[in-house]
């Protein structure tokens, strides 16, 4: 019996899209633990204000794409974010269906005050890999990324 568990364990461990899991779950309850020891912030509402300090403004539709993040899920996490004073919302002027997003001040500030720990966490995760390593792996990251869209298998 556990010679047959072992073998599939081997092969299950092998596959990229279990890897890239089991990091990304680590990964996030890193960033998590850093986030909720120093703020009321989620991991979501995080990516939410980066984004959003990168594209002030940005529709609702455009933070779902960005975030990968279901509409309905995204639209619950803003109303939080709306109530919590994070961020601000309103209608786009020609498109009456779109809602644009903004930030507040107080993200602003809660944002500023934890980009320091963030980036020191950035900095560790990294701090054994080369430049070298790092442009191969974004490469192959992209390359996975753009394939995952595919749904025909060859």
């Amino acid at each position: 019996m556990l010679e047959t568990v072992i073998p599939n364990l081997r092969a299950l461990t092998s596959f990229v899209t279990f890897r890239l899991a089991r990091t990304q779950n680590k990964l996030n309850a890193q960033a998590s633990y850093f986030l909720k020891s120093m703020s009321d912030l989620t991991l979501v509402e995080w990516r939410i204000i980066q984004l959003l300090r990168l594209h002030e403004g940005a529709t609702m539709s455009k933070l779902a794409r960005e975030v990968q993040i279901d509409k309905g899920q995204l639209s619950r996490k803003i109303s939080k974010m709306v109530d919590k004073g994070l961020i601000t919302t309103e209608q786009d002027d020609t498109d009456h269906r779109k809602q644009k997003v903004h930030l507040t001040v107080k993200a602003r500030t809660l944002s500023d005050r934890l980009m320091p720990v963030m980036q020191r966490r950035q900095d560790m995760l990294l701090a054994d890999i080369t430049e070298s390593e790092l442009e191969t792996f974004f490469k192959v990251l992209t390359v996975i990324d753009t394939v995952s869209e595919r749904r025909d298998l060859p």
